[in-house]
């Protein structure tokens, strides 16, 4: 993925609406959608599929066609009984075990996020470690050496503002 990103939303729930105007604060371009026509209408453009929908109709078929489409970033919010679901649904429709272990599936790196605009910075926190090749790497405070490896030391500059 390059800097700029096209994350394509599926689901139009209050964590959606949260969510768009993240997207387009970090100089990337949202696409919300709500039905799997739709959705097979953006996946050639996005780098990023976050599916927030819990229809049985459009979930599945979303995170279905996004893995098979090779989209860099694939994850679900749901609850485990709803991943669960998931899960059966796509392995008796054509999906792999190793597809699916690409799938970021409860979606968003564990922040003790309850409220939808605290998932919705939980999911984006998760989408840039992905792009940035660190997940799992914990808080930054936890992490040894520098703060910004790939840039030398001192180079690096914070944003204005």
């Amino acid at each position: 993925m390059t800097d700029a990103a096209e994350i394509l939303i599926v689901g139009d729930g209050p964590v959606a609406q949260a969510l768009s105007p993240m997207v387009v604060a970090l100089g990337w371009t949202p696409t919300t959608v709500t039905s799997i026509e739709d959705v097979d209408a953006a996946l050639g453009r996005s780098d990023a599929t976050v599916v927030l929908s819990h229809h049985e109709g459009v979930d599945g078929p979303a995170i279905r066609a996004a893995l098979a489409a090779g989209t860099a970033y694939v994850g679900a919010m749901g609850s485990r009984k709803t991943q669960a679901r998931r899960r059966d649904w796509l392995l008796a429709n054509g999906m792999t075990e190793q597809a699916l272990s690409t799938l970021h599936a409860p979606i968003g790196l564990d922040i003790g996020a309850d409220e939808p605009g605290e998932i919705a910075v939980s999911i984006l926190a998760e989408i840039v470690a992905v792009r940035r090749g660190s997940v799992g790497s914990g808080s930054v405070s936890d992490r040894d050496g520098a703060i910004h490896p790939d840039q030398e030391p001192g180079t690096a500059n914070c944003p204005d503002g």
